[in-house]
């Protein structure tokens, strides 16, 4: 499609065994389907799902963004494609949650704006994450991405899988739920908001921790400190959840923090 694709509203516009590429924008304000997986779709510009607006990928047939996606609509289902981002620089957001199982970055970084923005299964490529002021990043899977920057202030981003690794950065909000073995980074670990556990997770410090707000350790979770000097600037509350402290030391940096 030469130029841009509008799906107008109360339309359903069904892709269904050939390729398409669009060379500029894309807006849905009707319903989008990907409805076979036979072949590929390229989308150049900005999709944007706009309110009342549905995209769906049925087929589970594999996308490639070039110019980001914006989610006002009513639906997006992702479907167990990959979504690939490459070639361009680009963004996701708006005011819906957005959910992909699978998402490639290659060659580019893309910037997280949504506040709940979720990658089911696995976020990997060569490319970069960028975390946006505000914005949510939930990994229900494995982060083999190259770079994750999530350090602004203020975003979160949250292992919500089970058996995760967590990845070497530096965090802003750093969340680790859902269930199973957290395996921590062995590099030194900063965290400059708040440290926080939940659902069942269970996790054993690799490394020294700074971080520069608080601590909450949620009912039905581990954390074990292990051999290594941590330092926490703000409260530790723990709701339930089972601190061992092993060989450690926790050093507390500020003179109002409640322990």
């Amino acid at each position: 499609v030469g130029g841009n694709l509008t799906v107008g509203s109360g339309t359903t516009f069904t892709e269904d065994g050939f390729g398409l590429t669009v060379t500029g924008a894309t807006s849905v304000s009707g319903t989008l389907d990907h409805a076979t997986a036979l072949a590929t779709r390229t989308y150049v510009g900005l999709v944007t799902v706009n309110s009342g607006g549905s995209w769906t990928n049925t087929g589970n047939t594999t996308i490639t963004l070039r110019g980001g996606i914006t989610h006002n609509g009513t639906t997006f289902s992702s479907g167990s494609g990959v979504y690939t981002f490459n070639t361009n620089a680009q963004a996701i957001g708006g005011t819906t949650a957005l959910a992909i199982g699978n998402v490639t970055v290659t060659g580019v970084t893309l910037t997280n704006n949504s506040a709940d923005f979720t990658v089911s299964t696995a976020l990997s490529g060569t490319g970069g994450l960028t975390q946006g002021s505000g914005a949510t990043l939930k990994l229900g899977g494995t982060s083999g991405i190259t770079t994750l920057t999530a350090s602004v202030n203020p975003n979160t981003v949250n292992y919500t899988g089970a058996a995760q690794t967590v990845k070497a950065t530096t965090y802003h909000h750093l969340t680790l739920s859902g269930s199973g073995t957290k395996t921590m980074p062995g590099s030194a670990l900063a965290i400059n908001g708040t440290f926080t556990t939940s659902g069942t997770a269970s996790a054993t410090a690799a490394s020294a921790l700074t971080i520069g707000g608080g601590v909450v350790l949620g009912s039905g979770t581990t954390f074990n400190a292990s051999s290594f000097s941590h330092t926490v600037a703000g409260d530790w509350t723990n709701n339930g959840g089972t601190f061992t402290p092993s060989t450690s030391t926790v050093t507390f940096n500020s003179t109002t923090a409640a322990q």
